[in-house]
């Protein structure tokens, strides 16, 4: 097949990158209500996008009477100001974007939108090197689509012809302006806009999810040229290079006046290519670049604050850059950062001490490990095995458990193992008593706990008889945070001691505070025979694990489960001031309190809510599950939220790596009353905006 050179690609920026639709469309819809009238999503998709749009003609048409047009425009102002405080972008645009910009191609942005905007999705992308943004002056009705002024414009300006290009456009106006300009057009449908006909495109996509760029253009009959020509000195200024003395400057306006183009500098302040440098990752990470960290915020490079509400990855358990973790650290850091685990040290010896201090009754034995919560989990196995004699690991369906080879042996989740043909043998999945989804079918009232009776049987007909420990998150992290019923852990305690069998509490994520008491175990008033504990001891992120033991299981030689990084002198200082922080007369009480509120706020949310099956936690370790309309799990939606909940300055993270159906709701444990409520005010608009 003959392909056609491309040189260069124009996309639509709202609604086709970037989908703010819902929310302007809820803050016109609130002055509707105001006014006893519903606006319809078919009224809406039929009105926006025209030249010179105006839904108060349509409200005064139902209404029969006048509309206070300068009220209702400042109501939807502040609506919409508030509603678009953050910037998120539909399924697969990342990609794509990262795409583009190796392909050579020339790009850029044609749209109506606030520059600023604009400015800082593209450096949120981490794309704003060559990137172009054409501009409508002002929303001049008269330049708006579909007239084809702005492609014109872009196609002038790059100094192509039609054919050299291709627009995306998410609308029937938009794409008219684009094939008024002679142009080939994607079509690209947002939730707004599915249901209209978009056949005047050369091209429909579902989502950007469903198609890379290699595969579109070769469905198209087309192959990247080698970027536009030159044509005159206006083309050359509006093409120059980053090495340019003009480059990341503004471009003086077009001499009718009617629209600029600006070519934005790079984000990296160190000036190297930032697309070079996420080349060398073997994941490449989120387009997000952090700058710096407060308390419950997180601060990306172009000045976009928002609300951890996954505390990092739920191990800042005193939030970002806590200043007294800090001076704690900044103070260690000039006297020992490292000595190997074979000396002592001053730091390290006073960790331990207050580790055995606070930990539950029995439990006066500590190895340190390093920042690895699956090391800790191999290391309490290990001394499990040695104590019994028996090879057999008894877990639980979602559990979680850590990443190393035999943690993955063991997780409860079938898609972590599938890759590996090595495992570590003896594992017995056993169901996890998740009440809402009760694997025997039983109603809780009259169930006897079959979810931890049941394990018997599994022990006698489906291990080798020979079980070394059951191995339990009190809650399940990234199972799904699900809450054991009253009297399961109790349970499993008089059942490990009946059969001689070591009962192991994996606290990696429940503990240092996370359910409102030091343990899960205090929680609960359960003491396991071993403790694993990690992540949230570090305070702001210092990397430290380890076990908690009884007296009675020490004798495994420490050669066994040594670490290299178990003794390490910076971290013990950060531990120690944390556990200072969070014995504080208040500091897990408040914890209690705040996550009881939002406990509330969620339900009290939830009837509003249809996809919202479940809100369950201790604490501040709370769960949002997600259904469809029966009820059934929706990760897809489940995802879907957490990628638009940066559009609400929210950081969000979901169960089972995005297989679950849960949002995780984990603030870092210094959150007030006040920060509680913001961060609940921003679910609640994410929720309904989704509803």
């Amino acid at each position: 097949m003959r392909t056609v050179p491309l040189r260069a690609v124009f996309f639509d920026f709202d609604g086709t990158l970037w989908d703010p639709e819902p929310h302007i469309f809820h803050a016109y819809a609130e002055v509707f209500r105001r006014h006893g009238q519903v606006l319809t999503g078919s009224t809406w998709s039929t009105v926006v996008g025209t030249v010179g749009f105006d839904l108060w003609t349509e409200l005064e048409r139902l209404t029969g009477g006048c509309v206070d047009r300068e009220a209702a425009d400042a109501v939807v102002s502040l609506s919409t100001e508030e509603r678009l405080a953050g910037l998120g972008s539909r399924p697969g645009v990342h990609r794509w974007l990262a795409e583009l910009d190796r392909s050579g191609l020339a790009r850029a942005l044609v749209s109506n939108s606030r520059r600023p905007w604009i400015a800082r999705y593209l450096r949120q992308c981490g794309i704003d090197r060559g990137w172009q943004a054409i501009h409508s002056s002002d929303g001049r009705p008269d330049r708006a689509k579909p007239a084809p002024h702005l492609y014109q414009e872009a196609l002038d300006r790059l100094g192509l012809r039609p054919d050299e290009a291709m627009a995306f456009e998410d609308s029937p106006s938009g794409i008219t302006a684009a094939k008024r300009a002679g142009l080939r057009c994607v079509a690209v449908p947002n939730a707004m806009t599915a249901g209209l006909d978009l056949s005047e495109a050369d091209l429909t996509l579902a989502s950007f999810a469903h198609m890379d760029l290699p595969q579109l253009l070769h469905s198209m009959g087309l192959r990247a040229g080698s970027g536009p020509p030159p044509r005159g000195s206006r083309a050359r200024r509006a093409t120059r290079g980053a090495d340019s003395p003009e480059a990341g400057r503004s471009i003086p306006e077009h001499r009718q006046g009617a629209s600029s183009m600006t070519v934005l500098p790079s984000a990296n302040s160190c000036g190297e290519d930032v697309e070079d440098v996420l080349h060398h990752y073997y994941n490449p990470p989120h387009p997000l670049k952090a700058a710096r960290g407060e308390g419950v915020y997180l601060c990306a490079d172009d000045g976009t604050r928002y609300l951890d509400c996954s505390s990092g990855t739920f191990n800042l358990t005193l939030g970002y850059s806590h200043p007294e973790i800090v001076e704690a650290v900044r103070a260690q850091a000039g006297e020992l950062i490292h000595v190997t685990s074979k000396f002592q040290s001053g730091p390290v010896n006073e960790l331990v001490s207050r580790l055995a201090e606070i930990a539950p009754d029995g439990l006066s034995r500590v190895h340190l490990k390093s920042s690895s919560g699956s090391d800790a989990n191999e290391g309490a196995i290990k001394i499990a095995q040695h104590h019994t004699g028996n090879p057999d690991i008894v877990s639980l369906f979602r559990a979680h458990l850590g990443q190393t080879m035999g943690m993955i042996g063991a997780s409860g989740a079938a898609f972590r193992r599938a890759p590996f043909p090595s495992q570590i043998p003896g594992v017995v999945h056993v169901p996890d008593p998740y009440c809402a989804r009760c694997f025997y079918r039983q109603e809780r009232a009259t169930c006897g706990l079959l979810c931890a009776e049941r394990i018997n049987d599994f022990i006698d007909y489906a291990s080798s008889g020979r079980v070394a420990c059951v191995v339990v998150e009190p809650i399940s992290g990234n199972g799904g945070n699900v809450v054991a019923p009253d009297g399961y852990l109790q349970a499993l305690r008089d059942l490990c001691d009946e059969r001689g069998i070591l009962l192991v509490f994996d606290e990696i994520q429940t503990g240092f505070g996370r359910t409102g008491h030091m343990f899960a175990a205090d929680t609960y008033g359960v003491t396991p025979d071993m403790l694993t504990f990690g992540k949230g001891l570090g305070g702001s992120g210092l990397p430290i694990a380890g076990i908690l033991a009884q007296e009675r299981l020490t004798g495994l030689e420490g050669h066994h489960i040594s670490s290299t990084f178990g003794a390490n002198v910076l971290a013990a200082a950060a531990a120690v001031k944390t556990i200072e922080i969070l014995r504080r007369p208040g500091f897990l009480e408040n914890v209690r309190a705040v996550g009881a509120h939002v406990m509330s706020r969620l339900r009290e949310l939830a009837p509003q809510v249809p996809f919202m099956g479940d809100v369950r936690g201790e604490g501040l370790m709370i769960g949002v599950e997600i259904v469809d309309r029966d009820g059934a799990p929706d990760p897809a939606l489940t995802n879907h939220l957490a990628e638009r909940g940066m559009a609400h300055g929210l950081l969000l993270r979901t169960s089972l790596y995005g297989f679950g159906n849960v949002v995780k709701v984990r603030p870092p444990l210094i959150m007030t009353r006040e920060e509680a409520d913001d961060m609940c005010d921003r679910l609640r608009r994410l929720f309904l905006d989704a509803s």
